[in-house]
């Protein structure tokens, strides 16, 4: 029954791995590993000690008699049937992980895709702004020229008037009078004027082309910038690809000696049966721990290819929005007396952020630009609001988060972007709170940092 049952274990193995590399655990193996612990059950029941009925009549056995080759079997195949266990619960896991890990790689390829598509229109886009700068730098250049000219034409204009002018006697002689020196004065100085107007104009013209070019040049660069950003994500991405494929092969390898042990079982000595099993389950969960580790850190890529670029305020100034405004800062970054506080840089009780104080309903405001990684309760298996209460963290790039908690109500959800100064909460008192205020963090690499270093000292101290 046994050996059927893996004869069976075998078969369904060998077409999994014809029909998909790397493929996860088949419903026929599940099944086959079933029936193995199944064939078990003879075996304990056949291993039971029986009386009979009356009275033996048989000398009882020496308390020093050694057990016969038939007993020792039947106890050497129930301690054999623990470590067969043992080996099939380590590949109940392995199908799990097999599974997450085709999802995972699965869903990298869709957004690989996704990437690739929207790196193609990053091009496009880019394209399309450096024939725009094009054009405008040349109608620059070109008004930026006439401008000049202009300006030559209008000294020249000048200079000749002035020149041309001769004593106020002969002039008024000439031109019949004084009512005809006046007249040839004001023609003089409409000249002047058009002059002027024409270099006005131009002048206007070369600051609209300067500012259009300005600003053509400041979208191209934070386009490039998100298109940089797009790429480096496609090739992380594509590196974990190739990685969560190795992990299938590695996968496969451990399943394939868990078989081969599960097989070997059936005739080994417990002990070896034993080391066997172990050896099965130091393999197994390190692959399937690498396995984690993989779809842990895709999930932080497509979240990071997701950002927009980083917030030009943030990245020029390094200073973030207060998310309360005229708040009291009613407890700083640092060491804590309070009991529910965690414990953290070897302090038994540590206040990773600052609470900001304020009445109830205040609205809460995003730092920076960002994207909604989190936003809903904390909650304990009650469902009652403990520790942040009713929170939100935004993603901002670069290893940047910030986190809101004790919220009354949140106004985001998960996966939406958001502009500095959005509303995304309102002040609350929820969680581990003893009063209305928002406690709000910066974490840099999941790392909690004081926020001063990102505000300006507009909030109060209390």
């Amino acid at each position: 029954m046994v050996d059927q049952a893996l004869k069976t274990c075998k078969d369904a193995r060998r077409k999994g791995k014809d029909s998909r590399a790397g493929g996860r655990l088949s419903a026929a193996l599940v099944g086959a590993l079933l029936v193995i612990l199944a064939s078990s059950l003879p075996a304990l029941a056949s291993t039971a000690p029986t009386s009979p009925p009356g009275p033996s009549l048989s000398p009882a056995p020496s308390p020093s008699a050694a057990p016969t080759p038939e007993a020792w079997a039947q106890t050497g195949s129930l301690q054999n049937r623990e470590a067969q266990g043992q080996i099939i619960a380590d590949l109940t896991a392995a199908e799990g992980h097999a599974l997450m890990l085709e999802r995972s790689l699965a869903e990298a390829q869709l957004h690989l895709l996704g990437l690739a598509q929207k790196v193609a229109d990053a091009d496009r886009q880019l394209a399309t702004l450096d024939a725009q700068l094009d054009v405008v730098r040349a109608e620059h250049q070109a008004a930026a020229a006439q401008l000049q000219q202009d300006r030559r034409t209008l000294t020249l204009t000048v200079r000749r008037l002035y020149k041309d002018q001769r004593g106020y006697l002969a002039a008024l002689l000439e031109v019949g009078g004084f009512v005809g020196l006046l007249r040839a004065m004001g023609y003089s100085d409409v000249i002047v004027e058009k002059e002027h107007a024409m270099v006005q104009a131009v002048q206007a013209d070369e600051v609209a082309l300067e500012h259009s070019q300005a600003d053509l040049e400041r979208t191209r660069t934070l386009r490039q910038a998100a298109r940089d950003q797009l790429d480096a994500a496609s090739g992380l991405l594509a590196a974990q690809v190739a990685q969560q494929e190795q992990l299938q092969q590695q996968l496969q390898a451990a399943i394939d000696l868990a078989i081969q042990s599960l097989d070997a079982a059936q005739t080994d000595t417990p002990a070896a049966a034993a080391t066997r099993a172990q050896l099965v389950k130091m393999k197994t969960d390190a692959v399937l721990a690498l396995i984690e580790q993989a779809v842990w850190a895709q999930s932080a890529v497509v979240q990071a290819a997701a950002l927009p670029p980083l917030d030009p305020e943030l990245k020029s100034t390094g200073r973030l929005l207060w998310p309360v405004p005229n708040a009291v800062v009613s407890q700083g970054f640092g060491p804590s007396p309070f009991v529910f506080e965690a414990a953290y840089a070897g302090f038994a009780h540590f206040h990773t952020g600052i609470d900001l104080a304020v009445p109830l309903g205040t609205p809460v405001f995003a730092a920076a630009d960002g994207v909604v990684l989190l936003a809903g309760p904390m909650t304990d298996q009650n469902g009652d609001l403990v520790g942040y209460g009713n929170y939100v963290i935004l993603q901002h790039g670069d290893g940047l988060r910030t986190l809101y908690a004790h919220l009354m109500t949140w106004a985001v959800k998960a996966g939406d972007s958001v502009t500095r100064g959005q509303l995304i909460g309102l002040v609350g008192s929820s969680g581990n709170s003893t009063g209305s205020h928002t406690h709000f963090e910066v974490r840099v690499d999941n790392s909690p940092i004081d926020p001063a270093q990102f505000l300006t000292t507009a909030a109060t101290a209390h």
